[in-house]
């Protein structure tokens, strides 16, 4: 069983706050958690060195999170620049995409005298505390997609062959020089 914890997390927050700022302005408008987990884990061939995880609707009373990161702690540590930890980050953030969720136009809406009701079925009583509840609640619905491919490629341009296995994927087309060769010869 994996061993998760958030000792040592501060670091991977302050890179994710400036990836989000320089690529995901979207993601800025929800609550994100982040973990560690010891050792990264395998998935169709694949190392996972981060995953995103929505919390489960019957928990979202409980925790204020949208989502929480788990990054793979023996990768975090072993990646030798900033960069690199950039582009795990980066790498995980283009699985989750953000959809504005409908109808949540118009609220909080007036109920009855000093109550209001919030996009998510609450009523609070008053108007200011209604709009600052309302402000709190998530208003994109959270997809987390798999990459069909395992290489993202605005991950590639930006980052380069930041793990093995992108390094392999170079030497390789590298190797068979396709891109030099023309049709005629």
């Amino acid at each position: 069983m994996a061993n998760y914890h958030k000792g040592g997390i501060e670091q991977v927050e302050n890179i994710a706050q400036k990836v989000i700022q320089e690529d995901f302005e979207k993601l800025s408008n929800i609550t994100i958690g982040y973990q560690f987990r010891e050792e990264a884990r395998k998935s169709k061939g694949r190392v996972i060195y981060a995953s995103p995880k929505k919390i489960p609707g019957k928990l979202q009373n409980f925790v204020n999170l949208d989502l929480i990161i788990t990054v793979a702690e023996d990768k975090w540590n072993a990646a030798d620049s900033n960069t690199k930890k950039k582009a795990i980050l980066d790498d995980v953030f283009r699985t989750i995409h953000l959809e504005d969720k409908e109808g949540v136009e118009g609220f909080p809406r007036r109920v009855a005298d000093d109550r209001y009701m919030l996009s998510d079925g609450r009523k609070i009583k008053g108007k200011k505390a209604a709009e600052e509840a309302q402000q709190k609640i998530c208003d994109y619905d959270i997809k987390i997609y798999d990459h069909a491919i395992k290489a993202n490629g605005s991950n590639f341009r930006k980052y380069g062959a930041w793990r093995k296995d992108l390094e392999q994927m170079q030497k390789s087309v590298q190797q068979t020089n396709i891109f030099s060769r023309t049709a005629g010869e």
